[in-house]
């Protein structure tokens, strides 16, 4: 089974591409195999809800959201999760955020590597926002990096690639 998840804020402009990509992921065909989620919920949940069936196993993952790292606005990096256990100091600081309710990728990646319930084959699409403000539209950019992010995904999926755990990331510029 592959799961394919969407982290982020709603009506934030950029900063909800992960769960408008749900959205749009939602209304396109998919093997039954695969598993489309919006992960836009605390962290501490999400592994629970990785650990409430024993019986469901993933394969594969592709988790997507947007993350401010100080990138060109618009740029849209894709890389392979790597299988690193992470600092425990990182990952306390991780789950006192999460437990505040911050919403925010790289704090559940952290977290579900930590209480090992990522599959090994674990991708990530990441936008670096252009338009933070409220509002229920991508921007322009945001709404283009969509459109490269399905066919991504859907070439991850169709394609049968697979992630190299490496942590290579690729980046794509405007």
């Amino acid at each position: 089974m592959i799961l394919v998840a969407g982290v982020g804020y709603l009506h934030m402009r950029d900063l909800s591409f992960g769960p408008i990509l749900v959205e749009r992921l939602r209304e396109l065909g998919w093997p039954e195999d695969v598993l489309i989620e919006d992960f836009s919920w605390g962290p501490i949940s999400i592994l629970h809800w990785f650990e409430e069936e024993p019986g469901r196993k993933f394969e594969k993952a592709i988790f997507a959201g947007a993350i401010e790292r100080g990138r060109e606005p618009g740029t849209l990096s894709t890389y392979a999760w790597t299988n690193v256990r992470p600092d425990p100091d990182l990952v306390q600081e991780r789950i006192s955020e999460a437990l505040t309710g911050v919403i925010d990728l790289e704090n559940l990646l952290v977290i579900a590597q930590h209480f090992d319930v990522l599959p090994p084959e674990t991708s990530v699409a990441e936008l670096e926002p252009v338009e933070l403000q409220w509002g229920l539209e991508l921007s322009p950019l945001g709404e283009e990096r969509m459109q490269q992010t399905i066919t991504w995904i859907r070439h991850k999926i169709q394609a049968g690639a697979t992630a190299s755990g490496n942590g290579q990331k690729e980046v794509r510029n405007r």
